[in-house]
């Protein structure tokens, strides 16, 4: 016998079996529920408590980084089995072009060449795209170093942090985080530079390596991230960016600058080619025989990946990354210098050459 005591009920064990056991299976959560609260007062059993639901993902807004699934193709009847398809008879000379609307490069009849080059670097020598390019002299960068450390502090605090610089060249950031902020500072590249030797110390660390292929580093180990004008050249930005999120710690943040492909300046040869996006309109060829030309190394253009902003936008949403703060440098759009060139230039979105950099910060979310 099962005895209720609430009630005072007393009925056979049996009956009980047998009635629950001739319950309809339950087919949804409400039903489960109901079932077992059935069971549990018959039983005489203190209820279990119920864990709430989950509640569902919000749906994305328009405009938000996460990318909206598809909503579905229409329904299409199937073609008949046995439909005889047609073909085209006699047809000859596919490929042929006979006229085209739109033509670019070569076939608008504008040669991109060496000469196009330098008539363009006249008439952009009193108006430089970058009209005060900065030193590489060690005090130079010295005292760059101390004025970014500054700005980042300013932004998300680093005294006394964990930190890592990702492309740290020649580490003079790294050396000014340790001296002036307290910080157990590292620093990381693909190229050991000669002062790494001489500034590293108790609180300068430095490791030559590529984070993106193998990290020296165990995760959850920085408190902050930052990085100045280095993302561009990475060849795999987006296991870049995933091995920022493994190594921040819960709630540590990433601060990230970098230079956009499609951006005036992004062929980060403005000490001597003085107009906008030279590296849109030339190849690399071109360029070398013009270094060659006038007595220099046949550098080129320097080599940047092609992302976007939606490109980071995107990868930094796929990782699971909170975007803390974002800006840009913007240049205004040389309304007479795009219209010269706008088969080549016209294959841009006109945001895209505006933007020469971004300002990221990342947040790796607690728990």
């Amino acid at each position: 016998m099962i005895t209720n005591r609430k009630w005072g009920l007393r009925v056979p064990q049996d009956w009980v079996l047998r009635t629950l056991r001739g319950l309809p299976g339950p087919r949804d959560e409400a039903a489960i529920r109901t079932a077992i609260a059935l069971r549990d007062l018959v039983l005489g059993k203190k209820p279990a408590p119920f864990a709430k639901p989950p509640k569902p993902a919000p749906k994305p807004r328009p405009g938000a980084g996460s990318v909206r699934p598809p909503t579905g193709l229409p329904d299409v009847p199937p073609l008949p089995t046995d439909l005889n398809w047609q073909l085209p008879q006699g047809i000859t000379g596919s490929g042929h072009r006979v006229r085209s609307l739109y033509e670019t490069g070569e076939g608008s009849g504008q040669v991109y060449d060496i000469d196009l080059l330098e008539q363009l670097n006249a008439e952009y020598q009193d108006r430089r795209i970058v009209p005060s390019p900065p030193s590489y002299s060690d005090t130079a960068l010295a005292e760059a170093a101390r004025r970014r450390v500054g700005w980042v502090n300013d932004m998300v605090g680093l005294a006394g942090k964990r930190t890592l610089e990702i492309g740290c060249g020649n580490g003079f950031e790294v050396w000014s985080l340790a001296h002036n902020l307290g910080c157990d500072a590292h620093g990381v590249d693909v190229t050991h530079y000669r002062p790494w030797d001489q500034l590293a110390g108790d609180r300068v660390h430095f490791e030559c390596a590529d984070l993106s292929v193998k990290s020296p580093y165990e995760p959850d180990s920085f408190d902050r991230v930052l990085s100045f004008t280095v993302w561009e050249h990475v060849t795999h930005p987006y296991a870049m960016l995933k091995a920022t999120y493994d190594l921040l710690k819960p709630g540590g943040l990433a601060w990230i600058r970098a230079n956009l492909h499609a951006g005036p300046q992004a062929s980060h040869r403005y000490r001597d080619i003085y107009f906008p996006w030279p590296h849109l309109l030339f190849t690399d060829e071109v360029v070398r025989a013009w270094d060659v030309k006038h007595g220099r190394a046949p550098i080129g253009h320097a080599w940047v990946n092609r992302l976007s902003w939606l490109h980071y936008e995107y990868y930094a949403d796929l990782l699971g990354f909170e975007v803390a703060h974002r800006a840009f440098t913007q240049s205004p759009i040389d309304e007479d210098f795009y219209s010269r060139f706008e088969d080549v230039l016209g294959r841009y979105p006109r945001a895209d050459l505006q933007r020469d950099y971004f300002l990221l910060v990342l947040r790796k979310p607690l728990g």
